[in-house]
Order: C-alpha cells, then structure tokens, then sequence
C-alpha cells in the first residue's frame, strides 16, 4: 500500500523480484536490523574485551577464549540472519496433541456444562436399547404352545414407548453436541479475530496476508481445523 492505495498484489516472492517499493522497503527493514545486530555485537566486544584487560592469563587461555568467542559470534551471526528475514517462518511442533488442547476445546463453551448432559443423554439411550431388546425377549413366545406372558397390544405399546424413549434420547445428543460445537467454534473464532486486530504492527509485517487469511477466512465449524 501507498499513500492509502493498493499500488500492487501478488505472492510475496513475485513482489519482491519485481524491483518496486516494496523491495526497498524490505531492503530498509533488513538495514535496520543489521544496525541493531552490529550495536549489539559492538556492545557484547566491548564488555568482553573490558573483562579481558581486568585480568592476566595464560597464552592457552586466551587462545580458548578466543575460540569461544568465534563460536558465539557465529551464533550470533546465524540470529541476526534470522532476525534480518522480514517474513519470519512459522514455528512448527511435532509430536502428539496434549490432553489439555482437548480440555480446554471441551470446556470453552459454558465451562463444559453440557458435557455431562451429552453422556447422560447417551447412557440412556443405551439404557433403552438393552430394555427394549430384554423386553421382546422376555414378553415374546417363544413357541405357539407356551403362553405369552402379555398380551400382543401390550407388547407393542411398550416396545413403542421404549423406541420414542431411544429416539428422544439420540435427538437430545445430537442437538447438545451441536450447540457446544457451534459454541466453541464461534467463541474460538471470535477470539482469533481479537487477537488479529490487537495485534502489533511487526506481527503483520512478518507474517504473509495468505497465512492470516488462511486462518480466518474460514466460518466457524464445529471441525477438526480448530
């Protein structure tokens, strides 16, 4: 952007070879850092060298310090390299996902209260289905010469009843699980817009429009992306 217009869009990479403003203004970026990193490496010598001429030591010591300051500034070198990226990579973790990712997804929407309602919604439609199988099996004849133990009507109104009992108890779950999934995905969502627009402006220069997009473009579903 320039001078509040949109002067030109693309890739990052395609920008940035195409020898405009934004080049050099990723060229001062990386200029400011490099100063900083130099007034750093100065200071960091400076001290050293004043911790140096306190003391008198050996020529092998001092050799050894010597090695040990060329590996620090070789580190040195490898942090302001990275410092000096305006597009920062972003930091990836391997390994699984801790239980406390899921607590915390499980009780983001009304501090987990309709977490107990879904597994009791759930144990009795179990509940039903056991009694519902039991009770064809019990009232049931087994053969036309031995007596049934209720009549036929009776038989099946409680086998009805019992099935309407099933079928509430799965509309019950399945409309718990919803709200709370909606719940979640919106409160989660709604705070990752928050955060997006609180953030500092460093954040959105080292961090593509296509990764911020990618994220919250997205409406909120109750899914396995968040």
């Amino acid at each position: 952007m320039k001078d509040g217009k949109i002067i030109q869009a693309g890739k990052y990479d395609d920008i940035l070879t195409s020898g405009t403003d934004f080049m050099e203004l990723v060229g001062a970026h990386k200029d400011a850092l490099e100063a900083l990193g130099s007034i750093d490496l100065a200071n960091g010598e400076s001290s050293s060298t004043a911790e140096n001429g306190s003391g008198v030591a050996g020529n092998s010591q001092a050799l050894h310090k010597e090695d040990k300051k060329s590996e620090q500034n070789g580190k040195i070198d490898e942090v302001d390299t990275q410092k000096g990226q305006l597009v920062q990579e972003e930091e990836r973790e391997k390994g699984k996902v801790g239980f406390w990712v899921y607590w915390r997804y499980i009780t983001t929407a009304y501090k987990g209260a309709l977490v107990p309602l879904i597994l009791l919604a759930q144990i009795l439609f179990q509940l039903l289905q056991i009694g519902s199988n039991y009770w064809m099996a019990w009232a049931a004849p087994v053969s036309k010469d031995i007596e049934p133990h209720v009549n036929g009507s009776t038989l099946i109104y409680v086998y009805v009843a019992l099935a309407l009992g099933s079928s509430l108890c799965i509309l019950t779950r399945a409309l718990l699980l919803v709200t709370a999934g909606y719940k979640t995905a919106t409160i989660l969502f709604n705070k990752m817009h928050t955060c997006i627009f609180r953030a500092p402006m460093s954040f959105f220069d080292s961090t593509p429009s296509g990764r911020i997009l990618n994220r919250v473009s997205k409406a909120p579903t109750f899914s396995k992306s968040y």
